[in-house]
């Protein structure tokens, strides 16, 4: 009987050895299974990504390609404007309002925008403010006499 009792512990040690290593192939798969769907997810995923880049890189292509076009355009106009303003011989006054160039930072002098500031028709509008810090006049203000009377000038 020991001979009896020592193989039925080593067929039931066989048994449970099966049994645990057959649980443990079928616990370490699914992991492995799962493990191999996120990565399968995650290269999706990259490749989206990745597509995406493109599509907006070629979308942003395509704007600039848009702006350079207006641009083209808007200085080809330009040109056209002043050429039929010389050719209509309209004078600097008129040339200066016609002149649009001012919208393009590109192709602004700093002379006109000078000459444009001091002598524009801003300069010549009355101001519904006063300078200082709160922009308001006072209540005596233009009633104040001075003390002396200003001089006549001298040629």
């Amino acid at each position: 009987m020991e001979a009896s009792a020592e193989l039925m512990f080593a067929l039931i040690g066989a048994v449970f050895g099966i049994a645990v290593g057959a649980f443990g192939y079928r616990f370490v798969s699914k992991n492995q299974r799962n493990i191999a769907a996120m990565q399968q997810k995650l290269l999706e995923s990259e490749r989206q990504v990745a597509e995406l880049k493109s599509r907006m890189g070629s979308h942003l292509h395509g704007f600039q390609q848009r702006i350079d076009t207006i641009r083209d355009e808007t200085t080809a106009l330009e040109q056209q404007l002043n050429q039929e303003a010389q050719h209509w011989h309209l004078s600097n006054d008129a040339l200066r309002r016609l002149d649009l160039s001012r919208l393009n930072t590109t192709s602004v002098s700093e002379e006109n925008t000078t000459t444009d500031e001091v002598t524009g028709p801003a300069a010549n509008l009355p101001r519904d403010y006063a300078d200082g810090l709160n922009g308001t006049l006072s209540e005596d203000f233009g009633l104040k006499e001075t003390e002396t009377p200003p001089q006549p000038p001298r040629y």
